[in-house]
This record gives C-alpha cells, sequence and structure tokens, in this order.
C-alpha cells in the first residue's frame, strides 16, 4: 500500500496536467507579484511628491508667520500710521511735496545715479563743463 501511494504521487507529479496547473499557479502569482511591486513604486512616487509639496507648503507657512510677526512690530504699525493716516509725533513738521517738486526730485535723483553708473571720466566732463 505505501508502495501505492508512492506510484500514485510520482504519477501525479509527473503527468502533463499537474505540470499544467503548476505553471499556470506560478504564472499567477507572478503577474500578482508584479502588479504589486508596480503599485508599491506608484505610491512611493505619490509619497515623495507629497513630501515635497509639504515642505514648500511649509516654507510659505514659515513666511507668512515672520510677515505676521513683522506686521505686528512697532515700526511697521509707526510707518503706517505716517504714511496712511497722516500723523506725526509731537515736535515733528510734516512737508509735503507738490508733484512737480517731487518730480524734480526724482530728476535730481535719476541724474545722480545715472553719474554712478557712468565711467569715472564723464564725471570729471560733468564736474567741468557742466553749467
Amino acid at each position: 500500500m505505501v508502495q501505492s501511494d508512492k506510484n500514485f504521487f510520482k504519477k501525479i507529479l509527473s503527468s502533463k496536467v499537474f505540470l499544467f496547473v503548476v505553471t499556470l499557479a506560478l504564472i499567477a502569482v507572478a503577474v500578482n507579484v508584479g502588479r504589486e511591486s508596480y503599485r508599491k513604486y506608484q505610491l512611493t512616487q505619490e509619497i515623495n511628491k507629497l513630501k515635497i509639496e509639504i515642505e514648500k507648503i511649509e516654507g510659505k507657512n514659515e513666511q507668512l508667520a515672520n510677515l505676521m510677526e513683522y506686521l505686528k512690530k512697532e515700526p511697521y504699525l509707526e510707518k503706517e500710521a505716517r504714511l496712511k493716516l497722516n500723523l506725526k509725533k509731537p515736535g515733528e513738521k510734516v512737508i509735503i511735496l507738490s508733484d512737480e517738486e517731487q518730480k524734480e526730485q526724482e530728476t535730481v535723483i535719476n541724474d545722480i545715479s545715472e553719474l554712478k553708473e557712468s565711467g569715472n571720466h564723464w564725471k570729471w566732463w560733468e564736474y567741468f563743463f557742466s553749467p
């Protein structure tokens, strides 16, 4: 009986049907492993993209926190009060420039910046020959 059981298993293991079934099972397992490996790869890529996005958002969040901190400080509030509300400190005098005076001042500033940008020989030329 033991011999017949061995022969039976030997026949089953050596049969073409068993070999075909085992081959199909191995192919099915290989396909599933490949599918899961690809899915894992996609998830890893998605996680990396999300980490990069998190870093960007945290950077923006930090910038906004710094901006909020700056906006709450006294020098900024004083500057805004002076510009928008025309406030002044006691004993201070306010000078209001008309548009013409402001344009003249801008022209002078532009001329000075142009002289700084030009070469040294042009500065000497302007020094000696300009009115």
